[in-house]
């Protein structure tokens, strides 16, 4: 079963802004190739652009279940989770979620994904898109991952079975 993971507004406002300034910054760079800082601008000019590739194809961009895995597809790598080592999936309101911080990650730029923290629920691995619908999954270890599908409560129906 494949589900949608849409963005949510503050992160398409984020997409929206972050690639118009990025472009603005490239646009403006150019013109500056010719001048003797050289290296400088081309390496600001590619650390722009990796950093928006990047963060495209690392975003997730919908979770599949299958028979034996949990996957999050994206552009790049796809993430997989054997469904044999999730101990517990649970729905988790904004409030049991707490306020997050993002200790390794992206915030915002097509998504929430990478290493965030909260008070109430410690250490946790996203691949969100939006700041709401929590799905959070417990997995052997005490790993947990953080999905935000559309159909949270299908999701879980069709993981748990």
């Amino acid at each position: 079963m494949i589900y949608k993971a849409s963005l949510d507004k503050l992160a398409k406002i984020t997409s929206i802004s972050v690639t118009l300034l990025f472009a603005f910054m490239a646009i403006f760079l150019f013109p500056m190739l010719q001048q003797e800082s050289l290296w400088v601008t081309v390496l600001t000019i590619v650390l722009i652009i990796a950093t928006y590739i990047i963060s495209l194809g690392y975003s997730p961009r919908g979770y599949q279940i299958t028979e034996d895995m949990l996957v999050i597809n994206r552009l790049f790598y796809n993430a997989k989770y054997e469904r044999r080592k999730i101990e517990k999936v649970e729905m988790l309101s904004n409030e049991q979620m707490g306020f997050a911080i993002r200790t390794f990650g992206v915030g915002g730029l097509f998504g929430y994904f990478g290493y965030f923290s909260s008070k109430n629920q410690g250490s946790m691995l996203w691949y969100a898109t939006q700041r709401e619908k929590f799905v959070m999954i417990h997995l052997e270890g005490n790993k947990k991952i953080v999905l935000t599908p559309d159909d949270a409560i299908g999701f879980v129906s069709d993981l748990t079975l």
